[in-house]
């Protein structure tokens, strides 16, 4: 057990970083009030809602409700209010997470408009498994950076902000419009367009549906398993677009699809800048890209913004960065291969904690999850590791860990980038961190909630969102079928 109490810096004020606050305040014995960092002024992450802003942290869109029931979503110790539907409208998470803010007595602690620039470990001749941080961060208005010690960090930053956009060949001659999903916020701007969606995951399932009212043509271009609903009439599916000309995109089976507008639902990349200096992607023009929901021209996009001796300095200093934090032993060689530009994360020991310095942890890293409850039972385990009572194996055995799961995943054939998607596996994985930290598991309802929902998805993502949800007991629940519900679900 630890003899004094800990410091803890908390980096994000959305969800992650509300749950890890709120039980480091409840822990007061063993944690001094926690300092959470927060670049914007309030608190929500992506939920927060954005129209206009270049640099948008968000990747809500106007129309969007949760593609999960509220019964799923919300923390254990803390219910959304019930008069509400199972799948609700962005703003009412928002305003969940507000509410949670408040009740709990987390705002107090947050430092807004703060934003950390440099999280470095302070290396000696002790134990690397109690290696203490010093945190850089500079508040607005503020004129210079303040550097402040901790016993541990935890990063609740997200990975919804950062754009991933495959290369795709000839892409720089397409003259159409070309967007992210990330910048996507209402369909009418879309009116009369022939509009090409790259991915058909969630968001470009959803957004083509939306746009399908709009739209003159979409059409979802994906790879994997034939989709098993019916799109609305004037949504066609195709294989993935390997290759763009001035007007037109062909598909892997030379398919060439006339289009207007291409939206890439492809995804984010991790991105720790205070960490891991990101490379030059030419990102930065996709920015510029919407201004309230309307596309510019796509020209030059990903050509690199240039200013050559002031980027030379900024190469140089990065250049420098990453050699310095390597020598620290923050990233690892064998663990950041060529993940096709999706970012990496540094070696973690059960996605979730630095396995050379585990006072630093990554909350909410992991895809393909339910994220408040897997947000609570990360915090809960680090907390109880960060206090002594949960024992981790020494940073040898961890590093080793996270490398042989990452060859596994080579050997399997799955990609680097999906090293943290736990899709199926996330309930073995809350469940192990419940019963390895001693506190109360998940309540096995969720796993049949969350699988009823994903099958409805699949067969009607036009009318799932109709379904309501109700939770009978730990065990079981009840699903109750809208009229105009598909009668074979």
């Amino acid at each position: 057990m630890t003899t004094r109490r800990l410091r803890v810096a908390v980096i994000g004020a959305g969800a992650a970083g509300l749950c890890c606050a709120r039980h480091l305040l409840s822990r007061p014995l063993a944690f001094e009030p926690p300092v959470v960092f927060e670049t914007s002024g309030q608190v929500g992450g992506t939920w927060v809602y954005t129209e206009g802003d270049s640099n948008q942290h968000s990747s809500m869109y106007r129309d969007l409700r949760t593609n999960l029931p509220k019964e799923i979503m919300e923390f254990p110790d803390f219910s959304f209010a019930a008069s509400l539907p199972s799948f609700i409208h962005h703003a009412e998470v928002l305003r969940y997470l507000e509410e949670y803010t408040d009740r709990f007595g987390v705002r107090p602690h947050i430092r807004f408009n703060c934003c950390v620039t440099s999280v470095a470990p302070v290396l000696g001749d002790g134990d690397s498994s109690r290696v203490p941080w010093d945190v850089t961060s500079h508040a607005r208005g503020e004129a210079h950076p303040v550097t402040q010690r901790f016993d541990a960090v935890m990063v609740c930053v997200g990975h919804y902000s950062h754009p991933y956009v495959p290369d795709i060949a000839g892409f720089e001659t397409f003259r159409g419009k070309i967007l992210h999903s990330h910048f996507y916020r209402y369909p009418e701007v879309f009116s009369s367009r022939n509009v090409v969606l790259l991915g058909a995951g969630p968001s470009g399932v959803d957004i083509a549906v939306e746009l399908a009212a709009h739209a003159r043509k979409v059409t979802l271009s994906h790879r994997g398993p034939r989709l098993q609903w019916a799109p609305p009439s004037n949504v066609t599916l195709a294989p993935p677009v390997v290759r763009a000309t001035a007007h037109s995109l062909i598909c892997e089976d030379g398919t060439q699809l006339e289009a207007d507008t291409m939206i890439f639902c492809t995804g984010y990349k991790y991105n720790y800048p205070f960490l891991v200096p990101e490379e030059d992607d030419g990102m930065e023009g996709m920015q510029h890209l919407v201004s309230n929901g309307v596309e510019k021209e796509a020209e030059g996009l990903l050509e690199p913004l240039k200013d050559s001796k002031a980027d030379d300095e900024l190469n140089k200093e990065g250049f420098e960065l990453c050699n310095k934090l390597s020598n620290m032993g923050l990233l690892d060689d064998e663990l950041t291969m060529p993940d096709a530009g999706q970012g990496h994360l540094p070696p973690l020991y059960k996605h979730l904690i630095h396995a050379r310095y585990p006072t630093l942890c990554f909350i909410g890293a992991c895809k393909i999850v339910v994220p408040f409850p897997l947000f609570h039972c990360q915090a809960l385990f680090c907390l109880a590791a960060l206090e002594g009572k949960c024992p981790l194996p020494s940073p040898e055995r961890m590093l080793s860990e996270s490398r042989e799961e990452f060859r596994r995943h080579l050997r399997s054939g799955v990609h680097p980038k999906y090293l943290h998607r736990l899709e199926a596996n996330q309930w073995d994985y809350n469940q192990w961190l419940a019963e390895t930290a001693g506190f109360e598991p998940l309540p096995p309802v969720l796993k049949k909630m969350y699988e009823s929902c994903r099958q409805f998805r699949n067969i009607n993502p036009v009318l799932y969102r109709d379904y309501k949800f109700d939770v009978v007991n730990r065990e079981e629940c009840r699903v109750s079928a809208a009229p105009s519900a598909d009668a074979q679900v």
